[in-house]
């Protein structure tokens, strides 16, 4: 049995699903307001179970572990970035954390899969591309992106690897880039809302960060099926050699390529972005570059096979064709 935090979100129903093809039995956990609606069937299979609880509860946190006994959990629980004070969101994400990890401690479970994300390298300057597992991350930004998450990835990894090097437990935490696709709920990323405005008709909303996007500019992002598959492979590995991974596409994937991907998509719908952006629109409130950053998957394809599986094109495709039969 595996169990999987956050599991009624987008990476976490990919990741379970991943996990059931490949003969798992799986435990999702949530809040009630988000109902696993691409794990339907597997529920009614009894392949997969549904437990509703608030992760900041330890009581909570602590039955559903003594209660299924897993081998493996994992974490995919997250938060839509910049939503909560900050006093907030750091005690909500802490007290998450902390209590996975005792849960985990006082039950014997034999690995822990923690999600970070690239995210974990903001700061360091294209010179360091591609970003790869030991490369020290600075503590210290000057800069910031509206969806950039970058104090809470870090600093959940500082926890996770005091628990790993003073509590004994096996803890595993894997870097993912950013990722789009079936029951992404925010819509904050651009082939999201590229797509759900192609699709409604209307003009992308550029509102926020800082206004329209420039074609060159970019960052490593994966369809979650890539990430989903990438995320089985490290929880089902019977050893591992490393505690760290990165996951993603292995690229820079900029605007204009995803622009042009949507498009194609979608006859008929055009996108505009900006050739350039001007030094009068970099300021404070104003999106700062996400700088064409990536990470290097080599680690998890020598030592697991991991390789995407999906083009720009296809995900987007794909992505599309499940909007156009789903609420948005």
């Amino acid at each position: 049995m595996i169990i999987v935090f956050g599991g009624t979100g987008m990476l976490g129903q990919h990741t379970a699903l991943d996990l059931i093809e490949n003969g798992e039995r799986v435990v999702v956990t949530g809040m009630r307001r988000h109902a696993p609606l691409l794990m339907a069937d597997a529920v009614e299979r009894k392949q997969a179970f549904v437990e509703y609880l608030d992760l900041t509860d330890p009581y909570a946190v602590m039955g559903v572990v003594a209660k299924y006994k897993p081998k493996v959990v994992v974490d995919t629980s997250g938060y839509a970035p910049k939503l909560l004070a900050p006093s907030a969101e750091v005690r909500a994400r802490v007290t998450a954390e902390l209590n996975l990890l005792e849960a985990a401690k006082l039950n014997g479970v034999e690995r822990v899969v923690l999600t970070s994300s690239s995210d974990a390298y903001w700061g360091l300057g294209p010179e360091c591309m591609p970003l790869k597992e030991d490369m020290p991350v600075p503590l210290q930004e000057d800069d910031d992106n509206f969806i950039v998450q970058s104090w809470a990835k870090k600093t959940l990894e500082v926890v996770a690897n005091l628990y790993r090097r003073q509590e004994g437990l096996n803890i595993v935490t894997v870097r993912c880039s950013g990722m789009f696709g079936p029951a992404y709920r925010t819509f904050l990323n651009l082939p999201s809302r590229l797509i759900k405005a192609g699709l409604s008709g209307a003009t992308p909303d550029f509102s926020k960060g800082g206004g329209v996007p420039v074609e060159s500019d970019g960052y490593d992002q994966t369809y979650v099926k890539d990430i989903a598959y990438g995320m089985g492979l490290i929880v089902r590995a019977p050893t591992l050699q490393h505690h760290i991974y990165n996951l993603g596409s292995g690229r820079a994937t900029s605007y204009g390529e995803i622009a042009r991907a949507v498009e194609k998509a979608i006859p008929g719908f055009e996108i505009r972005l900006r050739p350039a952006a001007q030094p009068s629109e970099v300021g404070p409130g104003r999106e700062v570059s996400m700088g064409n950053f990536y990470m290097d998957i080599s680690r998890i394809g020598h030592e697991l096979g991991y390789a995407p599986r999906y083009s720009m094109e296809r995900a987007i495709a794909e992505y599309a064709d499940w909007l156009r039969t789903h609420e948005m």
